[in-house]
């Protein structure tokens, strides 16, 4: 009962950290705190106000997709890369006295999305998600079973294998008959009746 409950506090408190770092880059695609640059990827080949459109809207999607777990390793994995290639085409490519600084936040808050699921084996990670468990849990807890004895009821051997084995018996008391020439051709023939 001990080892049940640590798991579920532990889960808990897994979960309530994928939601911290979640909601930092959902707040960083909502524009609500400043830090990494989401159109610095599509600036290349969209005009400014499109690339910041695009990638808010890719940022909070994988950012939402993380939080509630669904496909944890997908999610985490591929905002993990957004983020990292967004940090190092920002901070990387021109390179001015703080962008260090900010190139290594970005790292650690990489690192944290990835420690989210890299630690949980594959049951936990089918438990991690917010909206699979809570389905899950409620299928278990539908209706009780009852476990009923089962009796094994006397086997009958089939009249076929009565047969057989009648027959066997017959063949093996009989004594044997030297062949003949004539009987040869018969064994021999076994088609001819057809």
């Amino acid at each position: 009962m001990t080892a049940r409950r640590n798991e579920t506090t532990n889960q808990v408190a897994r979960n309530l950290i994928r939601v911290v770092t979640g909601s930092y880059f959902m707040a960083l695609a909502l524009d609500l705190v400043t830090g990494l640059d989401k159109a610095v990827l599509f600036a290349a080949f969209l005009d400014p106000r499109t690339a910041d459109i695009a990638g808010s809207t890719i940022l909070l999607c994988l950012s939402a997709t993380f939080m509630i777990g669904y496909h944890l390793r997908l999610s985490a994995l591929s905002l993990a890369l957004f983020i990292f290639a967004s940090s190092l085409a920002q901070h990387m490519v021109h390179v001015e006295p703080g962008a260090v600084s900010a190139f290594w936040r970005d790292i650690t808050l990489i690192c944290a999305i990835m420690l989210s699921y890299m630690t949980l084996s594959p049951h936990e990670i089918r438990s991690a998600s917010m909206l699979g468990s809570r389905a899950r849990r409620s299928a278990l807890v539908q209706k009780p079973v009852k476990p009923r004895r089962i009796t094994p009821t006397a086997s009958h051997k089939r009249p076929v294998q009565l047969e057989i084995r009648r027959a066997l018996k017959t063949v093996e008391t009989a004594p044997r008959q030297p062949r003949v020439a004539e009987d040869e051709r018969e064994v021999l023939n076994i088609f001819a009746n057809i």
